[in-house]
């Protein structure tokens, strides 16, 4: 693999941070391309930092020499966000669309979620309360995938994790078509980074909607592990 320049927008949330560790770990060049930019003592050694806004301003200078676009651009959940989202996935994916025709740049990975479309190996409980509070979000996610099938010559990936779980990489993640394997309701954020980094180092997936997760032990797993994460919001 020729070495590759890779833009990621969101790079200080969590799973960004991920993927700028992953592609560090397999030699690629990264850009951060963030709103605000860290500090000194935050940034990390061998990654060039680009401001840029999703939803302001033509930001195709800051993809400048780049080969690919990681998007890990997301809404966290909250009852003001699950009532009127921002439009994050719809007016920010496409602007960043627009910033890479501009910028001659034709692949992106982006992340949805496995729930935007029915998945049979949901637990029940999670498709009956979660799933319809995320209902405002996840449909702003189903535009976003639209908008990528819909761009001429764009070489995208939709990654459709399962409920993300801020632990590092396993190594286990499991890949279907679409729908989740049997058995991978969550997904770790280190996993989820890694296969980001994997899909546009390697282009793989291209034109599709790779679900990934993983078996967790059953704390992870339950109404009561999903309460506590969510309380601690």
């Amino acid at each position: 693999m020729s070495q590759k320049r890779i833009a990621v927008f969101g790079a200080s949330g969590a799973t960004g941070r991920e993927v700028v560790r992953h592609g560090l770990r397999a030699g690629l060049e990264i850009v951060s391309i963030d709103r605000a930019q860290p500090d000194e003592a935050d940034r990390i050694d061998g990654v060039t930092y680009r401001q840029g806004d999703v939803l302001e301003g033509d930001f195709a200078d800051a993809l400048e020499g780049c080969d690919a676009v990681v998007s890990t651009l997301g809404v966290a959940f909250s009852p003001k966000n699950a009532l009127s989202p921002p439009p994050l996935y719809t007016q920010g994916t496409a602007n960043i669309l627009d910033a890479m025709e501009r910028a001659r740049v034709d692949r992106i990975a982006v992340i949805s979620a496995s729930f935007v479309i029915d998945q049979p190996n949901l637990p029940k409980w999670f498709k009956l309360t979660v799933v319809p509070a995320l209902h405002n979000i996840l449909e702003q996610m189903k535009e976003m995938e639209a908008l990528l099938e819909e761009r001429p010559g764009l070489r995208w990936t939709a990654v459709r994790p399962g409920w993300l779980i801020d632990k590092p990489a396993s190594g286990d993640l499991l890949v279907e078509d679409e729908f989740l394997p049997e058995h991978a309701f969550r997904c770790r954020m280190g996993d989820l980074g890694a296969f980001l980094i994997e899909c546009v180092a390697h282009d793989r997936y291209v034109g599709a909607k790779p679900a990934v997760g993983a078996p967790e032990e059953e704390k992870f797993e339950s109404p009561l592990a999903l309460g506590e994460e969510f309380a601690g919001l």
